[in-house]
């Protein structure tokens, strides 16, 4: 096993995590796993995601969309700290956060707080649907239209470049906010005219602070452990809030009009999915690598459900 884990780390060194064979991945996801569990020894699926997907070199990371085929338990402990009283209440207060937290992030009160950080920079910003969380304003008398993924990724599926048509068909310009939007997703913006933001926080509302707060112990052997993963608290009196305050005064504000009319003039008709937008971009040896990555990642996840369904 150690001498497959270095091959393993040799294909990283060189390649993204998807060049993998299904088998490499879960035995890579299974080590990762195991090194987290030894210095955390409580995890919840919430922070999992944030440990393997968000921190650490680039190339050994795992996306969401991977771990969720891969984690088969919501809470993972590791096994000799199972029976121990401290380590069941901590267990018992990080699930607690984490079903607060699935139920916090969509709900209308926090979309309403969000439509209200938004309004110091978009001019008569308007829901226009719940689920998926889409805004739309005005900035500069120009037309936008934001798709908002608060705690969550945005990948490269239809849901998305079905906005993306829309907005395209609206003439409205498009801005996308999430947690996270997957690195292949940033060419493929560069090639529209678009942008988007990656906040790398949670919004929730300041009530919710107490419960993320709770998780802490007094035992000096636990005294370490969190809940993992990265929280902005918003309420009815908001100071700036960081990072959308920087990212729609410093960039959007001044760049808007040039990007606005490169993506109303661009000559690329914007499909419903990934390959039929891409396949329109200049034909050149990068158009060819981004949608090769592409392929290898859906055969990859593709594999994986299959060996998760059959298993």
């Amino acid at each position: 096993m150690h001498k497959q884990l270095k091959e393993i780390q040799k294909k990283l060194n060189k390649q993204p995590l998807s060049s993998l064979s299904k088998e490499e991945v879960g035995l890579y996801f299974e080590h990762r796993l195991q090194n987290l569990l030894t210095s955390k020894k409580v995890l919840v699926r919430n922070e999992l995601e944030y440990l393997l997907g968000e921190t650490g070199p680039g190339p050994t990371r795992i996306e969401p969309d991977l771990f969720e085929i891969l984690a088969s338990k919501d809470t993972l402990i590791q096994s000799p700290f199972e029976s121990i009283p401290e380590i069941k209440k901590l267990r018992a207060l990080k699930e607690t956060a984490q079903k607060h937290i699935k139920e916090t992030i969509n709900a209308h009160d926090t979309q309403d707080l969000l439509i209200k950080v938004l309004s110091d920079y978009l001019k008569r910003p308007k829901s226009i649907s719940r689920e998926p969380f889409i805004v739309e304003g005005e900035i500069n008398k120009i037309p936008v239209s934001c798709k908002i993924k608060n705690g969550g990724w945005i990948f490269p599926d239809n849901e998305l470049f079905s906005f993306l048509k829309s907005s395209q068909e609206q003439k409205r310009f498009p801005v996308i906010i999430a947690k996270k939007i997957s690195g292949i997703l940033f060419p493929v913006f560069k090639g529209l005219s678009i942008m988007g933001l990656n906040t790398y926080k949670i919004f929730l509302p300041e009530k919710s602070r107490k419960i993320i707060d709770t998780i802490k112990s007094d035992e000096e052997m636990l005294r370490e452990l969190k809940y993992n993963n990265q929280f902005q608290f918003i309420g009815e009196s908001m100071e700036e809030c960081k990072p959308i305050a920087g990212f729609f005064e410093e960039i959007l504000r001044d760049h808007i009009g040039v990007y606005y009319k490169n993506f109303i003039l661009s000559k690329i008709k914007i499909a419903d999915n990934f390959v039929d937008t891409v396949s329109q971009f200049r034909k050149s040896k990068a158009t060819k690598a981004l949608i090769a990555s592409y392929e290898i990642k859906r055969k990859l996840l593709n594999e994986l459900s299959q060996q998760s369904a059959s298993s």
